[in-house]
């Protein structure tokens, strides 16, 4: 996405980091969902995302075998977490940001299930590199 490439942590974090623009980017998530892909998968993925203000945004995207759905709230017990910056977050859905580099280079942190990170992106709909 072009508009991801060419802004600043902090226009990303006024734009598409509001609460409308997560709210648009976690809907098109659960839009793209592919149950297919998601080779089993039922349960929550969480996201605690952090603005430059310190403050944690957490979202939850439930998967189940026929669709799923999102949330602007922590999840009890979810199989996956991903922490990042707000800007690093939309770096990598965009496609701006390696996830791996991401996390090699402390950007974003996984807790949980692991398995279930390495098939995100192939659950979302993007292509699988393997």
């Amino acid at each position: 996405m072009r508009f991801v490439r060419r802004s600043s942590d902090e226009r990303l974090e006024r734009t598409v980091g509001s609460s409308l623009g997560l709210r648009l980017v976690f809907a098109a998530m659960a839009r793209a969902y592919r149950p297919d892909r998601a080779r089993g998968f039922n349960g929550d993925i969480r996201y605690e995302l952090t603005d430059a203000r310190g403050r944690v945004r957490t979202w939850t995207v439930t998967c189940w075998s026929d669709g799923a759905r999102t949330a602007p709230r922590g999840s009890g017990k979810p199989a996956l977490t991903i922490k990042a910056g707000v800007a690093d977050f939309i770096r990598v859905a965009g496609g701006d940001l390696d996830p791996v580099k991401a996390l090699l280079s402390g950007r974003m942190d996984l807790e949980g299930d692991f398995a279930v990170a390495m098939r995100l992106g192939e659950m979302f709909g993007q292509r699988s590199p393997y």
